[in-house]
């Protein structure tokens, strides 16, 4: 399970710990010290990209993601991620919960002190785009945090967390995907598919911190229907293609780049193996880092919320129970534990116990 964060003593008493396990180190420094093949340093180390972080910096504390895939597996759930959002729903409805989607929150609202007993303002609830209102003792934003603090929270109610302080943080690289639905089937791919270019620290360099468009590209395949044929119609296959992009404070602009950036992805692909792949595209969607910040309302377009880095773990990442307003919880890839789909259920499940704890049955 995961706990909350929010208190120093928590980070202060795991210190032995960390420096036991040598996880002051970087995940790179880490692989290095056991393997001396470039191919075992890799696959030892590259995890921390998972959740937007360079392996080259991240803490070595990160190698608890290859530890755990070999521990407990990998585990696909059967109708894609879709299903896992579905479940979720289906649980709180029958709980008697409501659910409103395609509903845009502009503010979350706000009495001032002495509202709470902890000193704090506190929540009353949040407004919509349309200009509904909806009251609430309890709001809980799995929104990427420095959208929900610096855009739905107004500044004289943020001691903490103030617009300087957000604009501080280090955010994660974004994603440039495709989403393909092609008619036929390429059987010598394997479910999960790594493509790695022949530039590997400074491909990363180029990403993180030039956040220049490189020539070469790094990428991740996907192909569920290797596991589950209801992923795609007979005979045809569903294709995610993931390829790291810096984040929008690199100036890229997408509406130029972004076709001729897909087929160059396109033309590799084809190279690469995948004979024939634009003459057999049924469904061709992009999703670029504009798109992670237009519609997805993330910071500079981030993919993964704020960077993995020592200085934004654990204690250092933004809470999971608001530092600065009563009643306002966090849950999602920016708050404590971090990003990934099971860092992101786990951070529901310390809100929960922080909910708990603040409103006890």
């Amino acid at each position: 399970g995961s706990r909350p964060f929010g208190d120093p003593m928590t980070m202060i008493r795991f210190v032995p710990t960390a420096l036991r396990l040598g996880a002051w180190r970087t995940a790179t420094q880490f692989a290095n010290t056991h393997f001396k093949d470039w191919r075992h340093r890799f696959v030892y180390s590259f995890h921390a990209l998972y959740i937007g972080g360079n392996p080259f910096r991240s803490p070595a504390i990160y190698q608890m993601i290859p530890y755990l895939e070999r521990k407990q597996g990998v585990w696909y759930a059967p109708g894609g991620m879709r299903s896992l959002v579905a479940a979720m729903e289906s649980a709180f409805v029958n709980m008697g919960g409501t659910v409103t989607t395609d509903t845009t929150v502009t503010k979350i609202t706000i009495a001032g002190v002495p509202a709470s007993s902890s000193g704090k303002p506190r929540v009353t609830g949040v407004e919509t785009e349309a200009g509904e209102a909806y009251s609430a003792d309890i709001v809980v934003s799995n929104a990427d945090v420095g959208h929900t603090y610096s855009r739905l929270v107004e500044k004289k109610h943020r001691r903490k967390w103030t617009d300087a302080r957000v604009a501080r943080q280090e955010y994660t690289m974004s994603c440039f995907l495709l989403f393909l639905g092609v008619k036929r089937r390429y059987p010598e791919l394997a479910h999960h598919t790594l493509i790695l270019a022949e530039r590997y620290k400074e491909l990363l360099r180029d990403i993180f911190d030039r956040k220049v468009l490189p020539n070469d590209f790094s990428m991740y395949l996907h192909a569920p229907t290797r596991t589950d044929d209801t992923m795609a119609p007979p005979g045809c296959e569903s294709l995610m293609v993931l390829v790291p992009v810096a984040n929008n404070r690199s100036g890229i602009d997408w509406k130029k780049e972004s076709a001729p950036y897909a087929e160059r992805i396109l033309g590799f692909l084809e190279q690469w193996g995948l004979t024939d792949l634009r003459n057999n595209l049924e469904v061709f969607r992009v999703f670029t880092p504009d798109d992670f910040e237009s519609r997805l309302l993330a910071t500079h377009g981030n993919a993964f919320g704020l960077v993995p880095s020592l200085l934004q773990t654990g204690y250092f990442r933004p809470h999971n129970r608001s530092e600065d307003i009563a009643g306002l919880y966090f849950a999602g890839a920016g708050t404590h534990p971090g990003a990934g789909v099971p860092g992101v259920l786990l951070s529901a499940e310390a809100v929960e116990q922080c909910v708990r704890e603040d409103f006890p049955p």
